[in-house]
């Protein structure tokens, strides 16, 4: 389990419209976190309810020019929460759960495309 902190800068959320940049500087974090902590997707990366806080905080047209974050990659997802705020990673449960979803849907995509083949 790989543990870092960041400050990352929010700078290209500001060239985003004024009324995007909230939005802008979300990706901006979850782009960061991709790269710095070699993930292969960008839905590999869990942002927790305190950062997402922290950039709303002041609307949608002002977001912070920087955060500070700590990140941790646990079982090839980073779970990401605000400096000095705890980090809840997924109890054994929870994996469970995400994976019989998981299965469910490739399974229902499956039978869609099957179903399609057929018709043709």
């Amino acid at each position: 389990m790989e543990e870092r902190i960041f400050t990352i800068p929010l700078k290209k959320a500001f060239r985003a419209p004024r009324t995007k940049r909230a939005k802008k500087a979300m990706k901006v974090i979850r782009e960061f976190l991709k790269k710095h902590m070699k993930v292969g997707k960008l839905e590999d990366v869990v942002i927790g309810k305190s950062i997402n806080e922290a950039v709303w905080k002041r609307g949608i047209q002002k977001p912070p020019r920087r955060i500070r974050i700590h990140a941790i990659v646990h079982e090839g997802k980073v779970y990401a929460e605000l400096l000095g705020v705890d980090i809840n990673l997924p109890s054994k449960k929870e994996r469970k759960e995400e994976t019989k979803e998981t299965k469910k849907s490739e399974e229902k995509k499956e039978g869609v495309e099957e179903s399609k083949k057929e018709e043709k």
